[in-house]
């Protein structure tokens, strides 16, 4: 039996699925129209920093996987701001789609979405960064925020 692989491409669409599901169960909504149009606004957020991360990585022939090794260390654009943008940017994404389904308990989604993040693939990743960069990334992890 093939077991399947967890990674967080994987891991957004399943809680994307999962609210989009949850919006049509019988359960009360706690944020209404017109205030759950405010997701709209995290949502485009989120997508915004997330696909330009996506462009800065391509824009530098950078793999974006978190199982490719790292050949270059970004320290400028958003990654003045947090050392994990396109992570950063799912997880506000999810909590745009949260604040629509007008679910409060699907903002639960975001948040676990960073922690599985941090738990499974940011350390590694910043593992890797440090024996391939050394005092350069430990330079940038002491002026920049894992998060925020």
């Amino acid at each position: 039996m093939k077991t399947m692989k967890v990674s967080p491409p994987i891991l957004y669409k399943w809680f994307v699925i999962l609210m989009l599901v949850s919006a049509f169960l019988p359960v009360p909504k706690q944020i209404h129209f017109p205030l759950n149009l405010i997701g709209i606004i995290f949502f485009a957020a989120g997508v915004y920093v997330a696909i330009d991360t996506k462009r800065m990585f391509m824009k530098t022939s950078t793999p974006i996987s978190h199982l490719a090794d790292p050949i270059k260390l970004h320290t400028n654009g958003i990654f003045r701001f947090t050392r994990n943008p396109m992570y950063l940017g799912i997880s506000i994404g999810l909590a745009g789609i949260a604040i629509l389904t007008g679910i409060i308990f699907n903002l639960a989604f975001s948040i676990l979405y960073l922690i599985l993040m941090d738990v499974l693939f940011v350390r590694q990743e910043e593992e890797k960064l440090e024996n391939e960069f050394g005092e350069s990334y430990q330079q940038y992890k002491k002026r920049t925020r894992r998060w925020l």
